[in-house]
């Protein structure tokens, strides 16, 4: 390895010999669906590992034990540190604690840190209004003055740093970070990121939780903001949502611009057709949310963890429900081909099963579009895990509109 290492055939010869000794001599199965996981049937005893950092989770005493001695006896090892309460993990730079109760946190605070040094920005003053709203957008667009390659570097230095937040811990950047990104380098996208990095200061011990005694399995959202954008930027493409949990907890976020060419036929000289109704939009966020369920779904089987099938997906919208149910008329989405895989799929009983729920609970609402302060708050407080200390920060007069 010495003569490869840091050089591109080093994380396949590294990867090759990780998974023989996994796998040949240590009885462990490959996650195929997530490939830097593997999981001991008879041990039950599950393992992440970022290049040679495992994270071990074993379901009792003498699995702990034991995988830790074969892991001694097979690999250059440097210690064990297990979660106790008061004892945190640090693993991929996101802080994992204990709680009393057996609630179990995952935090980003000295990452955090880290980036705002790294941009310049530990003395700004942190704000509990949202990383972006309508609003403030609209205002940052206005300064379309184009950014130097100097600047328009340091632009897609911020949109890294907000990106690895939204994917880790802080799904509270999901939606600003997927419209930052998309955005036109201009002055504007200076005030964009300075908002952003203002928001993230005052969450900075923010993340996600794991309660104790929820068992729930996996339930997924959906939702969809038809051409929402459209005021602010002209964008006439609607927005996917999804919400992603495991007893409770979140474990995936997503938000994003859709891409209608999979759900509607194009001709050869015709432009991209955009979603023509709110049903519409949702019908095909639906879809999207039904294909990364199952996803998530193989990775939990794989991982030897309970679930339930059909899977649950909750939406709220009565005319997407109607389509995907079959229940209904199609109205403004007559334009749809029944006969497409992806339709064929979301209507499958026996894949998914969705779940009727109001808008104001439903989840994946909260990733489909800019909320004003109010609504952006208390829907953050629904999927994220928020000291008390930073919840004391509101009204603390370091808002600005």
């Amino acid at each position: 390895m010495g003569e490869i290492y840091g050089r591109q055939p080093a994380g396949k010869v590294w990867k090759d010999h990780l998974t023989h000794k996994l796998v040949i001599v240590g009885g462990f199965t490959e996650v195929k669906n997530m490939e830097n996981m593997y999981y001991h049937p008879i041990k039950r005893v599950a393992m992440s590992i970022h290049v040679d950092d495992p994270l071990i989770v074993a379901k009792d005493e003498d699995g702990h034990e034991w995988i830790h001695k074969f892991m001694n006896e097979n690999f250059d090892t440097k210690g064990e540190n297990r979660l106790r309460v008061g004892t945190e993990i640090d693993y991929c730079s996101i802080q994992i604690n204990l709680l009393e109760n057996g609630d179990i946190t995952l935090t980003n605070e000295k990452k955090i840190d880290k980036f705002l040094e790294d941009a310049g920005k530990l003395d700004v003053i942190p704000t509990t209004q949202p990383p972006m709203t309508k609003s403030s957008l609209k205002t940052a667009l206005s300064y379309d003055t184009a950014l130097t390659d100097e600047e328009n570097t340091a632009r897609l230095g911020d949109n890294g740093r907000f990106g690895w937040l939204a994917q880790t811990t802080h799904t509270g950047l999901v939606v600003a970070t997927s419209i930052a990104q998309g955005l036109p380098p201009v002055e504007g996208t200076k005030r964009v990121a300075d908002q952003m990095y203002r928001w993230i200061k005052a969450h900075r011990r923010d993340g996600l939780i794991s309660k104790a005694g929820v068992h729930t399995g996996l339930y997924s959202s959906s939702d969809a903001d038809w051409a929402g954008m459209h005021s602010v930027n002209g964008e006439t493409r609607s927005r996917t949502a999804e919400h992603h949990e495991y007893n409770g907890m979140t474990i995936d976020a997503h938000s994003s611009l859709q891409k209608t060419i999979a759900s509607q036929y194009c001709g050869p000289e015709e432009p991209l057709l955009v979603a023509n109704s709110s049903g519409n939009a949702e019908t095909i966020a639906a879809g999207a949310t039904v294909a990364r369920a199952m996803h998530l779904g193989y990775i939990t089987e794989e991982l030897g963890l309970p679930i339930e099938h059909p899977l649950r997906v909750g939406i709220d919208a009565n005319a997407a429900m109607g389509f995907l149910q079959n229940t209904g008329g199609s109205g403004r989405m007559k334009h749809m081909d029944i006969r497409h895989d992806w339709i064929q799929q979301a209507r499958d009983r026996s894949i998914v099963e969705f779940v009727k729920e109001p808008t104001e609970t439903i989840k994946a609402d909260f990733y489909s579009k800019l909320h004003d302060r109010m609504e952006y708050n208390r829907k953050y407080a629904q999927v994220a895990y928020i000291p008390a200390d930073t919840i004391k920060l509101e009204g603390d007069g370091s808002d600005e509109d």
